[in-house]
């Protein structure tokens, strides 16, 4: 018994470190703007999109959770001098059944696509503008969500005069 409860604490040892590792990862979210740069008129409008991937097994919750309690998912564009966000759109969520809750969440995921409205002002003069966002989620899988992260991303205007 001793012989088998002492071989028993080394596997267990050994393998800890890498269960842990596994388990401690975080998925990360792919960003990829679409399109970029993108050509802009001052004085127009413009739309950009950003194309979000998670892991196959893995969602994240809408931008307005059913549950006030869980953490959204926001796209948050810091945009420039001469550059108006007008509206940020996310998808529509889909409804998911995880263990454990009565309630179906909104999730968005394993794939999904958020865009971005924007002015660009008469006054802003022509050349290439830069406008960096950033995407704060916490990845879910049917069992458990992870600690929450922040990735950033940033589209290229080319902005041309009147």
């Amino acid at each position: 018994m001793r012989a088998f409860l002492a071989v028993s604490a080394v596997v267990i040892g050994l393998t800890a470190p890498s269960l842990s590792t596994a388990q401690g990862q975080r998925p990360r979210a792919q960003l990829a703007p679409v399109k970029s740069p993108v050509e802009a008129r001052a004085g127009a409008k413009a739309t950009v999109s950003l194309r979000v991937q998670l892991p196959p097994d893995i969602h994240v919750q809408a931008n307005k959770p059913k549950d006030p309690s869980l953490i959204p998912t926001v796209l948050t564009v810091d945009a420039p001098p001469g550059v108006v966000v007008d509206e940020v759109s996310y998808p529509a969520p889909t409804d998911f059944a995880q263990v454990g809750r009565e309630e179906k969440l909104a999730v968005l995921g394993p794939e999904f696509t958020i865009d971005v409205r924007l002015s660009i002002p008469a006054t802003t003069a022509a050349g290439t503008v830069k406008v960096p966002a950033r995407l704060r989620y916490q990845a879910c899988n049917d069992k458990v969500c992870f600690p929450p992260t922040t990735t950033l991303t940033e589209w290229t205007l080319d902005v041309r005069s009147q």
